[in-house]
């Protein structure tokens, strides 16, 4: 995905096998640009319904359609 695509509240998917451990996962971006505290400086910080917001890099997102669930509905692993 292009640096310049990513808006806050989009939805997107995580590609599969991140670095990060999260890859396929649904979120939500929260905020575009450069953060402080980690090795990655510049990408995305995203919501993907974890106790934690991650950053990751526009080249490991893809945008994907609107939520099938209801609003106040999520996904997760039990």
């Amino acid at each position: 995905m292009q640096f310049e695509d990513i808006k806050p509240g989009i939805r997107i998917r995580i590609t599969t096998n991140h670095s990060s451990g999260y890859g396929g996962r649904i979120g939500k971006v929260i905020a575009v640009g450069t953060f402080e505290g980690g090795p990655k400086r510049i990408g995305a910080l995203v919501d993907i319904n974890e106790p934690c917001l991650i950053v990751i890099e526009p080249d490991d997102l893809d945008p994907i359609e609107l939520d099938p669930l209801p609003p106040g509905w999520a996904e997760f692993e039990v």
